[in-house]
This record gives C-alpha cells, sequence and structure tokens, in this order.
C-alpha cells in the first residue's frame, strides 16, 4: 500500500512539475472513464449563451464534478472581458463544458487552430498580468481540423474548411436542441448547411 501511494505521490509531483505530461495523461484517462451529459447551471458565468445548454462530465480537463467545473471556470471569467479574441470563450468552454451530444460518447475537443488563435491573442494581455498561457492549454494536444472538432470563427479559418470542403458528421444527423446547435454551429463555422 505504501508503494502505491508513494507512486502516486510521485506521479503527481511530475505532472506538477512538467503539466505537458499530466494533461495526455487527463486525455487518456478520461477515454476510459464513463461520461454523461449534465445541465450547464445557469450559476456558470463563463459558459452564458454559449449555444448548448448540456456539457459533458468529466470535462476535458478531468473535472469530474460541477462544483470543481464551477470552482475554476470561474477564474476564467475575467479574461472574458478583457476581450483578448473573439472566440475566447467559445474555446474556454469547449474545455470546461464540452458539448453533450447524445449520439456521440465521447466530447468534442476544440481544434488547435481555435487554441492557436486564442493563445496568440490572449497571451500578450495574460502576460501584461504576470500570467503565462497555461500548460494545460497546451495547443499540440488538440486536434487538427481535418478531424472532429471545434473550429475558429474567423474569416480565414472559414475559407481554408470551405476549400478543404471537410464534412461535419453531426451536420447530417436528426435535430433535436444540441444537434440543432451544432448544425447551426457547422453550417456556420463551414459556411455549409
Amino acid at each position: 500500500m505504501r508503494v502505491l501511494l508513494s507512486v502516486g505521490v510521485l506521479l503527481g509531483v511530475l505532472c506538477l512539475q512538467h503539466p505537458v505530461w499530466g494533461f495526455p495523461f487527463i486525455l487518456t484517462q478520461l477515454s476510459s472513464r464513463k461520461s454523461s451529459c449534465k445541465a450547464i447551471p445557469s450559476s456558470m458565468t463563463l459558459c452564458h449563451g454559449v449555444g448548448y445548454s448540456e456539457m459533458r462530465l468529466p470535462n476535458l480537463l478531468g473535472h469530474d464534478t460541477m462544483k470543481e467545473v464551477l470552482q475554476q471556470a470561474g477564474s476564467w471569467v475575467p479574461l472574458l472581458t478583457k476581450q483578448c479574441h473573439t472566440d475566447t470563450k467559445k474555446f474556454l468552454c469547449s474545455l470546461f463544458a464540452p458539448v453533450c451530444l447524445s449520439d456521440l460518447e465521447e466530447a468534442i475537443h476544440p481544434c488547435r487552430s481555435l487554441c492557436e488563435a486564442v493563445r496568440d491573442g490572449c497571451t500578450p494581455v495574460m502576460a501584461a498580468f504576470g500570467f503565462p498561457w497555461p500548460e494545460m492549454f497546451n495547443c499540440s494536444k488538440f486536434p487538427e481540423r481535418n478531424e472532429l472538432c471545434v473550429p475558429p470563427a474567423g474569416m480565414e479559418d472559414k475559407a481554408v474548411v470551405e476549400k478543404e470542403e471537410l464534412p461535419c458528421p453531426a451536420c447530417h444527423s436528426p435535430a433535436d436542441t444540441e444537434k440543432e446547435f451544432l448544425q447551426d454551429f457547422c453550417s456556420r463555422d463551414f459556411g455549409k448547411s
């Protein structure tokens, strides 16, 4: 028992010293745990008006409880007021409150290009207040645009995605509240209906 505890403490220390090691571990661990859809609470101000009503728990940052999500997400609300990038809310909510679709058993990750755009816009603002871009948001860990992921809404990205003619599988499924959001999301961000 003492050996297992020591190994757990050592892994915890390594992940704190090297957060990028901890992030892939969390993503791997999430895929083996059963997730469920939960209503986004009205007290979660970070994701007010995000366009969908249910989120997946555990979320993409490894938060298992709504209490933990609310506590951690609340610390990011001030970044929204700085308006460092138009997709900041979309990016943060895709991590803290990933959209939950009953057809999919796993969460939809933000696209790498969404992460990079928000990172590039917000890093100078965060640095001005003494905060670096967190390793848990390491953009290289997110999928490319050719996979199912939450894309940026910028005009350049729309043109690139339209040119590549990437399908949005969720756009062609029967509509319910979340699917209607995703269909609107897909048509708006991919320029398709």
